[in-house]
């Protein structure tokens, strides 16, 4: 406990601290903090403090007393088996502990439930024990049949002339016998105890104490179903003949065939082979049905979130990889950037927690919270320099939690010259290189200039976003991978507000960007003002390599950039050296040395690497080939691979067939066994010959590395499921005689057994299934049908296979089985029903027993032998496992229905309660349906899904790809934004969520003239009519045009109104609303940005002479245009593109003439 406990009179005074190792010691409680300190009251002589680590493991051992004894006694008294030898000594010990410790709960502190403190007052321990369990723990402790005996011999004894009375009177004795089962409380106060204690699965205790729960009221059940069976001679046990002692395990018999009922009953299967016969028989049997119906209904509710919460983590995991299966069905995203998006969150998941760590980390205290993240993020916060050195391990944590980690392969580019700079880069490992690109518009030919390599540790991406100059929205140069990278990045409005309470974390950025820019100054100024390079595509990342074998991108007859990747004859590589004088080992560099390392060039040199665009990269397939090795993405290697799982799959029907029925294949099944066999045995030799990509995404082509891994791995399960085991042990078997032979099959039984190896190889059959899987691109729904369906489709199959082979035995035993009662049952001399019954028959009618036993139908033409011990034991086994999976199945099932085509799915409630509220809200019918039209164009235009959370989740690449694909067809049309998009490629990954959709019907106004203005509009489909203030201007607006961008220039002091009313003209129109406040976050985002936009908006208000200005409202255009004009001279000044007596811009022209 975490508070001091104190005591009360009586009790010794005087406090001692808490020894750590004594803490420890209790198996459970977490070490306290070397800041806080522990008290508690030393229990008096001869009393015990009830969390002392001798009072837990008392308890612990005398819960597993409760447990043996409330399974025995019911056994005992229904089936009159009294303890002898060994048992009997055992179980007086136990009720000896039972008796001690009721003397030891006397002597036990009690424990304030509201505060927690321990208090010791012997007479309150006394008076609260008295009223409440000794009673019964008293008697349940107490031998009274013992007692009854040596009291009144003649009362119990059995050769009483009153025998009728003396069997009544020891069965009543022996009942009292059951109260020792109250004591089971004992085990529920361990175990909840435990999960206080410990941090386990809860999941894993929620289903093993659903599991043990059933099986103990099972075991009730049935011995209460043999102890009312023994009063009538007209019970069930009487006609089935479980009464008549002549089979040698009658009592096994009986026990099994009332669990087998009970189960039977609980599970709603019903044979009808065992019903009741008398009234208290039914009584207690719709008892056990009402029992049984409330059980399995909870058990169906509560198996698949038990199952799937095994391991939380996952089923979290699999969860969000599911709602972005179903994104990227609905974006309609092509195949090849859907697996990029779920590649980066599979990578995402394992490197942070799949719950929201968010949520959890803002309800700590910060202490904590700091604690937690270090503990949490303690490797990556080693690995980043600016992590490392924080003095603060408040900053620290508010940047790592903050950070999103992602990858990329070598050769691969973090982000593009011209793409919108919005993010800092760090890299957890591998090395990066920054280059600049650098077009000669004459000759055509792209120079790539290497202007720093990064090592691990360091951070890159700051220059652009935090520089006074250089901060101009847009990337400079392109990052590169030289390696495999794992990497983090943070956005800037993340900086942004990390920097309101620690500001010397944005100051640190700022001076660093001053640093590196210094460094790369003469190179950037260089190819600031060029061309931009050729058109990217939407959903293509320039790869580009470093080193000798550079790939350029060249634009093709489709636009897209060809990269270099063969080793065709290549043209010769220009290599130019540029000179520059300025001295980048500036002093005030020294704080970089540990983050940049050294070019491989002078000091005062960068290396330029031109090349026209010819393929340079060798490619990895090439290179597997030339070492001797199997590339795995090969088509003879995904074909082959293909096969071996339909192998696989044919291998886990099969091979339990073979052995449950002993059917050895004849013809073409001996071929195809020998096929598949030789199948694995090749498997296993090109696995040797396999490359495979290591944790870091590289090609391992070296032989022994590639068998030592294999030799680690599946080659002895994958060399025990290929050999013929069976074949190969019938060589050392001898069959001279009838006993050798009768020997020489149980052995081969047991050879057969061992080809269930087989079946291991369904682990590997994951990875081709989703290879299969994201090539035809299942929905998640279908997909998780499939493997319902698979689950029952394979344990009935088993099942089926099991029952059988248990048949057999019995068979050969001599003893009845299920097969001669179906199929011959009014034959007293039914002969083998292997030799009679062809195996087809048998085994349609043992699948037929399966299924009917999963789905919980039930028959009762075909069950187990009653007189079998073990069809009987696998039928109790059965049930229970396949009653779970069927749980398992029909909750599994409830959920893909449910969650079937989830977009559709929250359309339907969205609209549904959109509905119910105009239908409450009693609207005329135009305002209803002109409601209803605009909700269903808003969600119709918007994604139901969380799609800004997966946007800030992803690496800034593919966002800026996926939002090109997504934002194609809506906002891509309005001309501002794809100038913007155009300019600084990724704007519209954030002005997709920025602008609001609406739906105008026809004389419908948009905005009126006088209303406060909050918002902006872009007509994007119809007309509208614009009226000015006085209504004496009129004019019509066309698709494509804006109007009140004014609003959103406008100072707040201002209270800008609206000078204009539109209305739709137009039967439809869609517009776009963008408000005051979305345009403001821009500038938190890249304020360079924000003034571009604001001349763009600017710039249409000045053209404009339809709306008059007053003089401060043109001051206001003017100086949007003058900002934008003041950032263009200053990139303008520092490339030196512009001559000493150059005239002015045209952007400072503009803004004169405005």
């Amino acid at each position: 406990m975490s508070s001091t406990l104190c005591a009360t009179s009586g009790v010794a005074s005087g406090t001692t601290s808490i020894d750590i190792q004594s803490i420890l010691n209790r198996g459970g409680h977490q070490c306290p903090s070397p800041h806080t300190r522990r008290h508690v009251v030393s229990a008096p002589r001869w009393m015990l403090n009830p969390e002392s680590g001798f009072k837990i493991k008392w308890d612990l051992g005398l819960a597993l007393c409760v447990f043996y004894t409330s399974c025995v006694v019911p056994v005992r008294i229904s089936f009159s088996l009294d303890a002898t030898g060994f048992f009997y000594f055992f179980e007086c010990g136990i009720d000896f502990c039972f008796f001690l410790d009721i003397l030891l709960s006397f002597r036990t502190g009690l424990i304030d439930p509201t505060t927690g403190h321990v208090y010791y007052n012997k007479r309150q321990i006394v008076r609260s024990y008295l009223r409440g369990w000794f009673g019964i723990d008293l008697v349940s402790t107490l031998p009274l049949e013992f007692i009854a005996k040596h009291l009144y011999p003649e009362a119990t004894a059995s050769s009483s002339s009153n025998t009728l009375q003396s069997a009544k009177i020891l069965r009543g004795l022996k009942l009292i016998r059951l109260l020792k089962l109250v004591r089971i409380r004992k085990i529920g106060q361990m175990i909840s105890k435990l999960e206080e204690e410990v941090f386990a699965n809860q999941s894993v205790l929620s289903l093993v104490k659903i599991l043990l729960f059933l099986l103990f009221l099972a075991h009730l059940v049935a011995c209460v179903w043999f102890y009312v069976a023994q009063i009538s001679t007209y019970s069930w046990s009487n006609t089935l003949g479980y009464m008549i002692n002549d089979h040698p395990n009658m009592v096994t018999l009986q026990y099994l065939s009332s669990l087998y009922w009970a189960i039977v009953t609980m599970t709603t299967v019903g044979y009808g082979d065992i019903t009741p016969k008398t009234k208290t028989e039914l009584i207690i049997a719709m008892f056990v049905m009402i029992i049984g119906v409330s059980m399995f209904g909870y058990v169906i509710g509560n198996i698949t979130s038990l199952v799937d919460n095994i391991n939380a983590s996952s089923r979290m995991q699999s969860q969000h990889i599911t709602t972005l299966k179903e994104y990227v069905i609905v974006r309609n995203l092509p195949k090849h950037t859907g697996k990029r998006v779920l590649d980066h969150f599979e990578y995402l998941y394992r490197h942070r927690s799949v719950f929201d760590e968010g949520a959890i980390l803002t309800n700590l205290p910060t202490g904590m919270r700091n604690d937690v993240v270090h503990h949490v993020l303690h490797k990556m916060i080693s690995r980043i320099h600016f992590l490392s050195t924080c003095h603060h391990e408040g900053l620290v944590a508010d940047l790592a939690v903050a950070m999103q980690p992602f990858f990329c392969v070598q050769d691969e580019a973090v982000y593009v010259q011209q793409d919108m700079a919005a993010h800092v880069f760090f890299i957890l490992k591998g090395t990066m290189g920054l280059i600049q690109n650098k077009l000669n518009q004459t000759t055509g030919i792209t120079t790539k200039t290497l202007l720093l390599a990064l090592d691990e540790g360091s951070h890159f991406g700051e220059v652009e976003l935090f520089h006074p100059v250089y901060s101009c929205g847009m990337r400079l140069t392109s990052a590169v991978a030289k390696s495999y990278c794992q990497l983090a990045f943070l956005p800037r409005p993340v900086i942004l507000s990390i920097g309101k309470t620690w500001p010397e974390a944005l100051e640190t950025f700022q001076t660093e960007a001053t640093a590196k820019a210094k460094l790369m100054g003469p190179l950037i100024n260089a190819g600031l003002r060029q061309p931009p390079p050729p058109p990217l595509s939407i959903n293509i990342r320039t790869n580009l390599q470093l080193g000798t074998n550079v790939v350029i991108p060249t634009a093709t007859a489709t636009g897209l950039p060809c990269l270099s990747t063969t080793t065709e004859k290549k043209p010769p590589i220009q290599v130019e050296i540029a000179a520059h004088t300025d001295d980048v080992a500036s002093p005030s560099l020294s704080s970089l040395n540990c983050m940049i390392r050294p070019l491989d060039v002078a000091p005062q040199n960068a290396t330029t690497i031109t090349n026209v665009g010819h393929r340079l990269s060798l490619p990895e397939k090439k290179v597997a080939h030339f070492h001797g090795m199997l590339h795995p993405h090969d088509i003879f290697v995904v074909n082959w691979q293909m096969t071996v799982a339909t192998a696989i799959v044919y291998s886990s029907f099969m091979v339990p067939y073979r052995i449950g029925f002993e059917a050895a294949p004849v013809a073409e099944g001996r071929y195809l066994d020998t096929f598949v066999d030789v199948l694995f045995g090749l498997d296993i030799v090109l696995t040797f010959r396999l490359a495979y990509h290591n944790a870091e995404r590289q090609l391992v082509c070296n032989a022994v590395t590639i068998a030592k891994k294999y030799a680690k791995g599946w080659l002895v399960v994958d060399l025990l499921s290929t050999l013929p085991i069976d074949s190969i042990g019938r060589l050392f078997v001898p069959s001279e005689n009838a006993a050798q032979v009768a020997q020489s099959t149980k052995f081969l039984r047991m050879f057969r057994v061992a080809r269930l190896f087989k079946l291991v190889r369904l682990l590997k059959i994951g990875k081709v299934f989703k290879r299969i899987r994201d090539s035809i691109q299942l929905s998640p729904s279908t997909e998780r049908l499939l493997k319902l369906v698979t689950i029952m489709i394979c344990f009935g199959h088993w099942c089926a296979c099991i029952f059988h082979w248990i048949m057999l035995f019995e068979e050969e035993s001599g003893g009845h089985t299920w097969c001669t009662d179906y199929f011959f049952p009014y034959d007293d001399e039914p002969g083998a029903c292997s030799v009679r019954v062809p195996n087809e028959d048998r085994y349609l009618v043992a699948i037929y027993w399966a299924f009917t036993t999963m789905t919980t139908v039930g028959y009762g033409d075909l069950k187990p032998s009653k007189f079998s011990v073990p069809e009987l034991s696998f039928a109790v086994v059965c049930l229970i496992v396949n009653s779970t999976v069927f749980a398992y199945v029909v909750s599994g099932i409830i959920g893909v229905i449910s969650n079937h085509n989830p977009s559709d799915r929250e359309y339907r409630t969205q609209m549904n309660e959109m509905k119910d509220y105009v239908r409450d809200t009693a609207m005329s019918v135009r305002l209803s349906n002109n409601v209803k039209r605009h909700y269903d164009f808003l969600l119709s235009t918007t994604c139901l899904f969380p799609e800004e959370q997966i946007f800030n989740q992803l690496r800034p690449s593919l966002r800026f790809d996926v939002a090109r694909l997504v934002a194609s067809n809506t906002i891509m049309t309005i001309n501002i934004i794809a100038s913007m998009e155009k300019k600084y490629k990724g704007f519209v990954s954030y002005a997709l969520f920025l602008l609001r959709p609406q739906f105008i019907l026809r004389s419908e106004r948009v905005c009126r003239s006088g209303s406060p203005g909050t918002e902006m509009f872009f007509l994007i489909e119809g007309e509208c009519e614009q009226m000015d203030q006085d209504n004496h201007n009129v004019r019509v607006l066309g698709e494509g045009t804006l109007f009140e961008a004014y609003a959103l220039l406008a100072p707040p002091e201002e209270h800008y109104r609206m000078q204009s009313t539109v209305t739709a003209l137009t039967p439809t129109c869609q517009l776009y609303s963008l408000s005051v406040h979305e345009f403001e976050s821009i500038a938190d985002l890249s304020p360079a940005i924000s003034v571009n936009l604001a001349y763009e908006f600017a710039m249409d208000i000045a053209a404009d002479s339809f709306l008059s200005l007053s003089p401060e409202q043109r001051s206001v255009v003017s100086q949007a245009i003058a900002r934008y004009a003041v950032v263009e001279n200053n990139m303008d000044t520092s490339a030196d593109t512009m001559s000493p007596d150059s005239t002015k811009s045209s952007v400072i022209q503009e803004a004169e003439h405005v």
